[in-house]
């Protein structure tokens, strides 16, 4: 009897998958699926399950065929069968799947070479083998199982709600930061004398973005933020009576750079509880070819190694006036310092300084006691679907190049597992 004959392959509900991936595939997690696939033999049981969801990043939707193709991607992210099954029965069922996949026309899947996986089933139905992945770690959690980076991804996600600049300022406000003659103060609250290094410190962790007032209030020199008709100030409630803003002087604070008290407090609102760091906003949308230039425009004569020296890094400058794919963005606190030291004006600066503050991924890391494993690279492989011309056009935008297939023993599951739930197809 045919395979064909012996098996049929539909379309399931994705929580039938569950039980399967949880406990006979390799990786022990459920991945992100958008459809999965059954594999049923003549007395309609379940045997096998495949399961294709979303990359895990937009990157590598892109890297495959371009930012035009990239919603055309899709992973063939699990792959599961019953031992009892025989020879070119996956091969089969994989097949059937990428006919029943709609939508999709790029389909990426990686082989892991940690599990001794060589891609054979990938090689049986036609897959292009790509090389390898980049990736070269993973983390290991204190207990010693994988901790998924994607899972990192999450855990950023969800401290990155808590992330409120102002209150972290109120909260480390503290007498060492305070000026003696308000140390001696009877009548005083947590605020009290601390307006200007609460103002300055907001004003420099958002770059500058804000406009600086003064103005005398209760016998007391008082400084806070606006920007347009929005009023911040942080220490108003030292005060008994309202402030009277309108009656306020426009000013620049003493010094260009945070004094010392305003820089100390920068570091405890920075490293409160959780590290914060800032990433700019819709990077992948500028062009960098238009910063590079700009940057070589007002380099004047500074060299990369004095710029090196200047920031403290190491071959890292010179990739900020590159015009190849080896340019790099400067960070938003090194396009500050840049534009102090090579003069240039506001043109790129809304673009440039358009930040905002996320949880610190190092910092996560060491807090979760998470630490980094050396591994194996995946292999890489995609398959095209369409029509001939289809075909033709995506494969001329691939970015990867198409190499011989690898060789190698290839491992199977784990078949000491059988799933409970034989689930039938009525």
């Amino acid at each position: 009897m045919s395979i064909k004959n012996k098996y049929q392959v539909e379309s399931i509900d994705i929580k039938e998958t569950y039980e399967w991936l949880k406990n006979k595939h390799y990786a022990k997690r459920i991945p992100q699926i958008l459809s999965a696939f059954g594999l049923y033999n003549k007395n309609l049981h379940l045997m096998g399950v495949c399961t294709y969801g979303l990359p895990p990043s937009s990157t590598l939707c892109e890297s495959v065929a371009g930012k035009e193709y990239s919603n055309l991607v899709i992973e063939l992210n699990r792959l599961c069968i019953d031992d009892k099954v025989g020879k070119n029965v996956l091969s089969y069922f994989v097949s059937k799947t990428l006919k029943m996949l709609k939508e999709y026309k790029i389909i990426v899947s990686f082989s892991d070479m940690n599990m001794n996986h060589s891609g054979y089933i990938y090689q049986a139905t036609n897959f292009i083998y790509t090389g390898t992945s980049s990736n070269d770690s993973q983390l290991i959690d204190k207990d010693g199982n994988e901790f998924h980076f994607r899972n990192l991804g999450h855990y950023q996600k969800k401290l990155k709600k808590n992330i409120n600049i102002i209150n972290r300022i109120e909260k480390n406000l503290s007498d060492d930061l305070l000026k003696k003659e308000y140390l001696s103060l009877v009548d005083r609250n947590k605020y009290t004398g601390h307006c200007y290094i609460a103002s300055e410190c907001l004003y420099h962790l958002f770059c500058k973005k804000f406009n600086i007032y003064q103005i005398k209030h209760e016998n007391s020199s008082h400084w806070f933020l606006k920007k347009g008709d929005n009023i911040i100030d942080i220490t108003k409630n030292q005060f008994k009576t309202p402030v009277p803003y309108n009656l306020a002087t426009r000013r620049t604070f003493l010094t260009k750079f945070p004094s010392k008290r305003t820089a100390v407090l920068m570091q405890k609102v920075i490293n409160d509880e959780f590290k914060i760091v800032k990433k700019r906003l819709n990077e992948d949308q500028l062009d960098r070819v238009v910063v590079a230039k700009f940057l070589r425009e007002h380099k004047g004569n500074h060299t990369a190694s004095q710029l090196d020296e200047m920031f403290g890094y190491k071959d890292t400058a010179a990739h900020w006036f590159r015009l190849d794919k080896g340019f790099s963005y400067p960070s938003v606190d090194d396009w500050l310092k840049l534009k102090e030291i090579l003069k240039f004006d506001d043109m790129l600066d809304n673009k440039m300084l358009d930040f905002e503050w996320i949880p610190d991924m190092q910092d996560i890391i060491k807090k979760l006691q998470l630490t980094k494993k050396r591994i194996k690279p995946k292999h890489r492989y995609i398959y095209i679907k369409g029509s001939k011309k289809e075909k033709k056009t995506i494969k001329r935008k691939l970015r990867y190049q198409s190499l011989p297939y690898p060789k190698g023993e290839n491992k199977r599951y784990d078949a000491s597992y059988k799933p409970a739930t034989q689930t039938k197809l009525f």
